[in-house]
């Protein structure tokens, strides 16, 4: 009996010793990087570690991923960015990437709710989650661009990405996004596309765990009959939506944009709905900066595309994302400019 104990004793510190040269965080280890923090909210699986390449072909369904529940949600900050309310989402971590020698950890997910499935981009260190970006529909079917022709026949939007992971952390993550207006009949498999309209987004992440966006690349199908300033002024509306939560150039260059399409955004009969889904992510994750451009310019298309997006929303919606804001003059200016 004594032997025995003994010999278990032996097999525990062995144990303990294999576990510690694994240098892999335990619960009740002190927290030193974006890996320990993932692992300490219960992402720490080595099945989730990122390919060099990601195809988000159907919507991502062939890759794997863990489901998270609110609880995960709130200890990794996705309720505080994503802009719906992730208790009636569903949200799936598809992998993690450390940064070698930053102390950071990508992260890689989807959040699925109502007729949106946004693919993401976090970024996390020893404090948690440190920077935030929207990729839009990861794959498949896109139903903000869709049109019943008949009963038999309907155009559809088709979305697919790829992203491509650097080899050194210095150069960016490349992702590759199409989207395609495409005509379907019932009982045919092959579909007529009527136009198509590809990025190229350079992702860098810098020492900081900011996301940088550089420059774009796009290329549009040749023919500029179907595809209008509707469709690019559509499209242009979700690039926008893609820009991390860290910048905040954001809200100038929107509004330059808006100025372009004066007439077409602030129609609620035309895009005005792309507009409020855009900025419905933006009043929720970055309330303060937001409701200080605004105010700071209370006559600007940006401003009067916020006023037309929630004149018909219940204020109480409003009013609870404006106690976030830290500056009660800013709050005080906002409830002002919103009649609340």
């Amino acid at each position: 009996m004594i032997f025995r104990d003994m010999r278990n004793s032996v097999l525990i510190i062995l144990m303990l010793a294999i576990v510690s040269c694994t240098g892999k965080w335990q619960p009740g280890d002190q927290i030193k990087n974006g890996h320990d923090f993932l692992c300490s909210a219960g992402i720490c699986d080595d099945s989730l570690n990122v390919a060099n390449e990601v195809n988000y072909n159907d919507d991502g369904a062939a890759l794997p991923h863990h489901i998270l529940d609110l609880t995960a949600c709130q200890a990794l900050g996705i309720d505080k960015v994503m802009g719906v309310d992730t208790a009636y989402s569903v949200v799936r971590v598809w992998g993690v990437k450390d940064l070698e020698g930053k102390g950071i950890s990508l992260l890689l997910g989807q959040t699925s709710y109502s007729d949106t499935r946004t693919c993401w981009l976090a970024t996390y260190g020893r404090d948690g989650m440190i920077d935030f970006m929207r990729l839009g529909e990861c794959g498949g079917m896109n139903l903000m661009y869709w049109d019943d022709i008949d009963e038999h026949t309907r155009n559809v939007g088709i979305d697919s990405m790829r992203m491509v992971m650097p080899d050194k952390w210095d150069k960016p993550i490349n992702v590759s996004r199409w989207i395609s207006y495409n005509v379907q009949r019932d009982g045919v498999d092959t579909d007529s596309t009527l136009w198509f309209i590809h990025h190229e987004l350079p992702i860098t992440i810098g020492n900081d765990g900011h996301f940088t966006l550089g420059k774009l690349g796009i290329v549009y199908s040749s023919d500029t009959t179907l595809l209008n300033n509707y469709w690019r002024y559509k499209r242009q509306l979700e690039v926008f939506s893609w820009t991390p939560m860290s910048d905040g150039t954001l809200y100038e260059r929107l509004n330059n944009f808006l100025e372009q399409a004066k007439g077409t955004i602030t129609d609620p009969t035309q895009l005005l709905g792309d507009f409020h889904m855009l900025m419905a992510g933006r009043i929720y994750g970055d309330t303060e900066r937001l409701m200080q451009w605004c105010c700071d310019h209370p006559n600007s298309q940006l401003t009067l595309g916020m006023l037309n997006t929630f004149k018909d929303v219940n204020p109480e919606w409003i009013l609870n994302d404006l106690k976030k804001i830290k500056d009660t003059t800013i709050r005080q200016r906002a409830k002002q400019l919103f009649g609340l």
